[in-house]
């Protein structure tokens, strides 16, 4: 019985792992949201929202769904795409007092974000006019430009990127730490 062929658009896309993030308490909804696009916009990047869904409240509170697109064109062949999807649960939208007097709505509840990432190749499809112009890209992707994207691309888009977001998010959430985690790892000396 002869082997499948395998389909034209193999080796298009390299991704990277995924992180994921969990918070429950208050946070500020628009600052976080102004703060990640803000961040797209000074690096440049095609930022979509594609999907916004409002679910029926419950009793508990609210349901949010967000899923974002960001795409970076980085040379003719290639480019960066970051993906976002954003969860809230039982979220309900309170008043609080800062301690100068005003009063700041925040938004209380459960809030569950993924990070993803990937590099597309051919993002505009040159290479899919013929079966060998697409065996063609594939070859280079496999081959020639492999060592690159492992050791440099990925690198990039993963570290320099994706990572950049996440501790974007975690420090609008107020998740880190005022101090250095692994201070005392070796126990306290004088």
């Amino acid at each position: 019985m002869p082997e499948p062929e395998k389909p034209l658009y193999m080796y298009v896309k390299s991704p990277t792992g995924s992180v994921n993030l969990r918070y429950k308490g208050m946070w500020d909804m628009d600052e976080l949201y102004k703060k990640m696009a803000e961040w797209f916009r000074s690096r440049k990047y095609n930022f979509y929202e594609k999907v916004y869904k409002h679910k029926a409240p419950s009793p508990f509170g609210k349901d949010r769904q967000y899923v974002w697109n960001a795409e970076r064109r980085e040379e003719d062949y290639y480019k960066f795409v970051i993906e976002i999807y954003m969860h809230t649960y039982d979220a309900s939208d309170i008043e609080v007092q800062n301690p100068d007097g005003t009063s700041k709505i925040m938004t209380k509840g459960r809030i569950w974000i993924e990070f993803k990432g990937h590099i597309l190749f051919d993002y505009e499809k040159r290479f899919e006019e013929s079966r060998f112009y697409a065996n063609l890209r594939n070859f280079y992707n496999k081959y020639i430009i492999k060592k690159r994207v492992e050791h440099i691309l990925w690198d990039q888009l993963w570290y320099r990127e994706v990572q950049k977001l996440y501790e974007l998010v975690m420090d609008t959430l107020k998740m880190h730490t005022a101090e250095h985690e692994h201070r005392y790892w070796t126990g306290v000396h004088e």
